[in-house]
């Protein structure tokens, strides 16, 4: 056994056994080949995103032509694009830049062992160890989408504030209240989710299997990037999908028109079909990243061969040497032994990484990463689409809700003293 682990430690050897075989090269598929399961769902639902923004793009046009056929005073009109809606343009940007990373390098099936999913199961490993590229592109996404939500959500208090100092602008006296209480968890759940963009996460230093050497060192500081990164985006979404929820309702029962569910369903116009795709668009975020989680066992939490330890990190080497293990102490070489997976690639094309993943797809890994990859990414892209159109929608509707409750309030005084003026009259 001896004589075994020794030989990893020769150059010579490691060179002519840590080459890519067969095998290996054939995991990558080719232009003839059929599109795998993860790029028809993200060509499929990505054109669903397309539609639903463009959809919304044109409900909002509606639904400012309708504003200016019923105006008595054309110097009331509001631009179309406010801030609160010129942010929605935003959305499409971000997620084309992120896409083009996670499509193109991330499960491309021609890429073999050489993508991203080969080493890893989230866009989270992903940006912390294999891609400077997808980094920058998350960084701006989680950063930017939420300063244009806390935008949004800052006009909706300023126009809540507003409305306060008029009599009888609310239909609940303690609406004021509540609704206070329901931006605030919005803006802190905005400010967690910047974390998360922030802060990245590193790959686990040792598989759990050579942890048990006591040669591996436990950073403090890959623990705190890891629980900070996760509790960002999940404490973020947690408190929009919750307290989200309870906002919408808030502004609903201010509107005459959406006081109940009957009249939020009957005789359909464009602001209440806004409504409608907010929420289908928002709470569709949750099917995929289930996906996600269940079909990469919680993201190689469950099961750690989803995502390689950084010793294996096999794509980042760009020599021969590297590759194959020439960046390991002696000590590390013999640790690892035949468990050491990098192999290096004689026949890789340009533009391939040239040291690639041993057994990338054991147990279906590569198939499952490159699906739950996808399915992270799409949970992103439609949760920052129904967000930020439920956001335009409360704004949108409680600026209606206060202008009725306002005219109803006055209508009633005028009303009441007209009554007691008759019986003096008399």
């Amino acid at each position: 056994m001896a004589t075994d682990v020794a030989r990893f430690t020769n150059q010579s050897w490691r060179y002519a056994h840590f080459v890519a075989d067969a095998t290996l090269q054939a995991q990558a598929c080719s232009d003839d080949d059929p599109a795998t399961g993860a790029s028809v769902y993200l060509i499929f639902f990505s054109v669903i995103g397309i539609v639903v923004f463009l959809g919304v793009l044109y409900l909002l046009y509606r639904i400012k032509e309708f504003e200016r056929s019923v105006l008595l005073h054309p110097e009331d009109e509001t631009p179309l694009f406010t801030p609160w809606t010129a942010s929605m343009l935003l959305i499409p940007l971000l997620f084309v830049s992120l896409g083009i990373e996670i499509g193109g390098f991330g499960v491309d099936c021609r890429l073999g062992c050489g993508s991203y999913a080969a080493h890893g199961a989230s866009i989270s490993y992903i940006t912390g160890n294999l891609s400077t590229h997808v980094y920058v592109s998350l960084f701006i996404v989680l950063v930017i989408m939420p300063f244009t939500f806390l935008m949004q959500t800052n006009i909706i208090r300023k126009q809540r504030q507003e409305a306060a100092f008029k009599e009888n602008t609310f239909t609940d006296p303690m609406y004021f209240k509540r609704a206070q209480v329901s931006d605030v968890l919005l803006i802190l759940g905005f400010v967690i989710m910047a974390v998360t963009g922030m802060v990245p996460t590193e790959a686990l230093v040792c598989d759990p299997w050579l942890s048990s050497s006591g040669k591996c060192f436990g950073s403090g500081g890959y623990f705190a990037q890891t629980v900070m990164h996760g509790l960002g985006i999940n404490v973020g979404i947690f408190l929009f999908l919750i307290n989200g929820t309870r906002r919408i309702f808030l502004a609903m029962s201010q509107h005459p028109e959406y006081d109940t569910w009957a009249k939020a369903i009957r005789d359909i116009d464009a602001q209440k079909a806004l409504l409608w795709i907010g929420l289908a668009t928002g709470y569709s975020a949750a099917f995929h990243f289930v996906l996600w989680l269940l079909i990469t066992n919680g993201a190689g939490a469950m099961k750690v061969e989803h995502n390689m330890p950084i010793s294996q990190l096999c794509m980042l080497y760009r020599t021969r040497d590297e590759c194959v293990g020439g960046h390991l102490t002696l000590e590390q070489q013999r640790l690892l032994g035949d468990k050491y997976r990098c192999r290096w690639n004689e026949q890789a094309k340009f533009g391939i990484p040239l040291c690639i993943l041993d057994k990338c797809n054991m147990d279906d890994i590569l198939d499952k990463n490159r699906v739950g990859i996808v399915g992270e990414y799409l949970g992103f892209m439609f949760f920052s689409l129904g967000a930020g159109i439920l956001l335009i929608w409360i704004q949108l509707a409680e600026q209606e809700a206060f202008k009725i409750n306002l005219a109803w309030s006055k209508q009633r005084r005028i009303v009441a003293t007209s009554d007691e003026r008759e019986p003096a009259s008399t």
